[in-house]
C-alpha cells in the first residue's frame, strides 16, 4: 500500500511539472500593471498588482480609478493552465476574465466591456543617486569594502559566491548581517538601494525579509510587501512593529482582519527599490524625527521615532533571505 501511495504521489508531481513546464515564468507574470476597462459608455483607469503565490498561482489586486478620483477594488485569482495564465473573479455580479501573454493581460470585465492591462515598471527617481560632496559611501560597489564590516566575523569578507560584489555593485546581505564601520550620532541623510528576492510560496515575514537599523536602534523594515499583508509596522517601509507607512491600501477579502493593509509604495520583488531618509536630531537630547521616501514616495513625514538618539552603527539585517543591497551612503548634516 505504501509503495502504491508513493508511486501515485510521484505521478501527481510529474503531472504537475508537465502542466507547468511550458508556463510563463512567474517573475515575468508578477508585477504592476496599468490599463483600462472600456465599454461603449466610456472607460475606467485600472492599476493591478499581480502577486505570485507559488505553484503557478496568483492573486490580483485591481484598483479602479474613477474620473472623480474615487477608488473601487476588485480581487481576482490567477492559475496556470498548460502554457497560459488565466485570471478570473467577480466585482459584485460582474464577472471578470483575463489571460496573460507577453507582458499583458487582456479579457473582459463584464458583458461588452474590454479589459486591457500592460505590465509596467515604476522606477524610483533617486535610483543610482550619487553620493553628494561630504557623504560617506558605505557600499559603493568596490571590492575593498572599507566602510562596511560583517556583523559576525568582523572585517573578514569572503567575497566569493553569493557575497561577491556583482556587476551592478550589489551584494547579498551576509549571514549575521553587516554594519557600518563608523558610528554616527547626529543628523544625516541616508540613501539605500535594495532588492527583494522572488519567494512566491512564502508569506508574511518569510518573504524577502531584512531591515535597515538606524544608529538609535529603530528599524525601517525591508520585506516583499508587494500586495502582501503583515502586522503593524512589519511591512516594507514600516517602522518595525509600531508604524505603518502612510501609503497603504486595503485587501478587501480580509478587510475584517487587522492585517488587511498592504503598502502601495512597494515595488515587486526582483525590482530595485530605494529608501531616502532624513534623520534629524535636536542637539543634546531627544528622539530623532525621520522623514522617509520609498521609491520617491513619502511614506513617513517628520515622525518622532521610538528610541533616543545615540552614537552607533548602521546595521543591515540578515533574516535568512537573499536580499541584496547596493549604493548605500550617508551625508552628515548640521543638527537643528
Amino acid at each position: 500500500m505504501q509503495a502504491k501511495m508513493i508511486t501515485g504521489f510521484v505521478c501527481v508531481m510529474m503531472l504537475s511539472v508537465r502542466m507547468l513546464a511550458g508556463a510563463p515564468d512567474e517573475a515575468a507574470v508578477q508585477g504592476l500593471y496599468e490599463g483600462t476597462c472600456k465599454d461603449a459608455k466610456g472607460e475606467l483607469k485600472l492599476e493591478a498588482r499581480v502577486v505570485a503565490q507559488g505553484n503557478g498561482t496568483y492573486k490580483v489586486l485591481v484598483r479602479k480609478i474613477a474620473g472623480d478620483g474615487k477608488i473601487f477594488r476588485v480581487e481576482l485569482s490567477g492559475s496556470t493552465e498548460s502554457e497560459a495564465v488565466n485570471f478570473k473573479g467577480k466585482d459584485g455580479d460582474v464577472e471578470w476574465k483575463g489571460v496573460y501573454a507577453a507582458g499583458a493581460v487582456t479579457g473582459t470585465c463584464g458583458e461588452g466591456c474590454k479589459l486591457d492591462l500592460k505590465r509596467v515598471e515604476r522606477l524610483s527617481p533617486t535610483m543610482g543617486k550619487k553620493p553628494p560632496q561630504g557623504a560617506i559611501a558605505l557600499l559603493d560597489g568596490k571590492p575593498a569594502m572599507n566602510e562596511m564590516v560583517r556583523a559576525k566575523g568582523g572585517a573578514a569578507w569572503d567575497l566569493t559566491g553569493k557575497y561577491v560584489i556583482g556587476d551592478d555593485g550589489s551584494m547579498q546581505v551576509p549571514i549575521g548581517g553587516m554594519n557600518s564601520r563608523r558610528q554616527f550620532e547626529g543628523s544625516f541623510d541616508l540613501h539605500v538601494e535594495f532588492m527583494n528576492p522572488l519567494m512566491p510560496s512564502a508569506h508574511g515575514q518569510g518573504r524577502g525579509n531584512s531591515g535597515v537599523f538606524l544608529p538609535n536602534g529603530d528599524e525601517i523594515q525591508v520585506l516583499d510587501s508587494f500586495g502582501e499583508c503583515t502586522y503593524k509596522g512589519g511591512g516594507c517601509g514600516g517602522f518595525y512593529k509600531y508604524k505603518n507607512p502612510d501609503t497603504m491600501d486595503v485587501i478587501d477579502s480580509i478587510k475584517d482582519k487587522p492585517e488587511n493593509l498592504y503598502t502601495l509604495a512597494s515595488a515587486p520583488p526582483l525590482q530595485w527599490q530605494t529608501y531616502d531618509a532624513e534623520y534629524r536630531v535636536k542637539k543634546y537630547a531627544g528622539k530623532p524625527c525621520v522623514t522617509v521616501y520609498q521609491n520617491g514616495i513619502k511614506i513617513h513625514d517628520k515622525v518622532e521615532i521610538n528610541k533616543e538618539a545615540r552614537k552607533s552603527n548602521f546595521h543591515f539585517q540578515d533574516h535568512g533571505n537573499p536580499v541584496r543591497y547596493r549604493n548605500i551612503w550617508v551625508l552628515p548634516v548640521d543638527d537643528k
